[in-house]
């Protein structure tokens, strides 16, 4: 079932492209680095700019692990999150504000955007969100992580009972409620922070997609709506990888 053109429209009008929340953190990178696990559902910071007040971070969430054809794990999330070549941090246990470097941004399809009222919003909905991370040697991965724990690779239909753990809001559930070719909505509360959020169908672990842009403007039944680009679909158009579980 495809969106209908009034629902596009409202998507193109109130979808945030800028789901990344934009954090201040320390100065510099956390100097001794405490051990660290990276998987489905981790903070990811992706350095924005340093400035005199401390290091401006686009802060996300790391939806799945993926493997390339050369056999190298790598991260998946929302390509709004950054640009190629910048760099990518996570929180630093027990330091409050202060940050590991773990890797850096390697690819990313990135919608066009443009800010309104100090927030930014896309222009064309239809343009594929998604971005991978090149991780450093050493850095620990693990494929499941917590309640994120994808068992394969599926594909989303109304209907679908699923969950999504993403840096913000936490583990949130509810139903996929309409479906594209390559991407679909569901009506989860997420929020800022929670871009690159993996959601997982409850009945049998299968990760269907990687969240984009989410509305704060009632869908048709009073809820709120998040949008997902479906992951197959991401992890061909990012040079054929395959899910790591």
């Amino acid at each position: 079932m495809r969106l209908t053109t009034p629902r596009r429209l409202a998507v193109a009008a109130t979808a945030a492209a800028g789901a990344a929340v934009s954090v201040l953190v320390a100065t510099a990178p956390a100097t001794a680095a405490p051990r660290v696990v990276i998987g489905p559902g981790s903070e990811i910071d992706i350095v924005q700019k340093e400035t005199a007040e401390g290091i401006e971070v686009s802060a996300c969430t790391l939806g799945v692990l993926a493997t390339t054809p050369d056999g190298r794990r790598v991260g998946v999330t929302a390509g709004h999150c950054g640009k190629v070549g910048e760099e990518v941090t996570v929180p630093a246990p027990g330091q409050a504000r202060a940050l590991i470097s773990v890797g850096k941004f390697e690819k990313s399809s990135n919608p066009p955007t443009k800010v309104i009222d100090g927030r930014e919003f896309t222009t064309n909905v239809s343009h594929p969100d998604w971005g991978t991370v090149a991780f450093k040697q050493g850095v620990p991965l693990v494929n499941r992580l917590g309640k994120a724990a994808p068992k394969s690779l599926g594909k989303a239909k109304i209907g679908d009972k699923v969950c999504s753990q993403g840096r913000t809001s936490g583990w949130v559930c509810g139903s996929v409620t309409d479906v594209t070719d390559n991407r679909f909505r569901t009506d989860l509360k997420l929020r800022s922070g929670d871009s690159g959020a993996s959601l997982i169908r409850l009945s049998d672990g299968a990760a269907l997609g990687i969240h984009a842009t989410g509305s704060g403007e009632p869908g048709n039944d009073g809820s709120e709506v998040s949008d997902y680009w479906d992951l197959g679909f991401v992890l061909a158009q990012a040079g054929g990888l395959r899910l790591a579980v």
